[in-house]
């Protein structure tokens, strides 16, 4: 097909076809005029079975859920939800809906539906909450050090909130991933070993 001879119409009816979002015009009564291929995936329903179909026919259990959208839509106001959407060939997609009225001369003729997937964005939301879940939990083990950590002045051991004391290596070793490693600092060196 030469570009510069093709039919607009034509062309904008091939491209909302290629769109993964549900696209289509639901008159006043409800109906269906126009759809694009998307609902075929979304509901098992082609354009042709799509056309004079009503919403609430299409939507099934769903209708109830949406009315409230659709009545704001034919009151001519612009409406945008969530709304998770099993499929006719199981599962489900999560989505948002738009439904934009048509208002010519002040009256509302009907309202066009944009619906998209957002599974893989809540999907991402979900891994990201539950990385934060494991990062806060990971920061609160690693808090359990910060604050006062009452401490013998001689022995240096460490009274935990039992009150019972332990030596400072075995307080530390059970609160964190620490190991301990010896030797002896400058100062001690001399004490220990005052031949060196």
């Amino acid at each position: 097909m030469d570009i510069q001879s093709a039919d607009p119409a034509q062309l904008a009816l091939r491209a909302v076809n290629q769109i993964s979002a549900m696209v289509a015009y639901w008159d006043a009564e409800q109906r269906c005029l126009f759809s694009n291929e998307a609902y075929r995936e979304w509901f098992g329903k082609s354009p042709a079975e799509m056309l004079g179909m009503s919403m609430e026919d299409l939507l099934g259990p769903l209708y109830a859920l949406n009315l409230p959208y659709i009545q704001g839509a034919l009151r001519g106001e612009p409406q945008q939800f969530e709304r998770h959407i099993p499929l006719p060939q199981g599962g489900a997609k999560d989505s948002i809906a738009t439904y934009t009225p048509d208002v010519e001369g002040g009256v509302v003729r009907g309202f066009w539906v944009h619906v998209a997937d957002v599974t893989p964005l809540r999907m991402r939301e979900a891994q990201l909450e539950r990385a934060i879940t494991e990062r806060d939990e990971a920061l609160a083990e690693v808090r359990t050090l910060r604050g006062l950590l009452p401490i013998c002045a001689a022995c240096k051991n460490i009274r935990d909130g039992s009150g019972d004391w332990h030596g400072l290596e075995a307080y530390v070793s059970a609160h964190t991933e620490v190991s301990f490693t010896h030797s002896l600092c400058p100062s001690c060196l001399p004490i220990y070993f005052p031949e060196s």
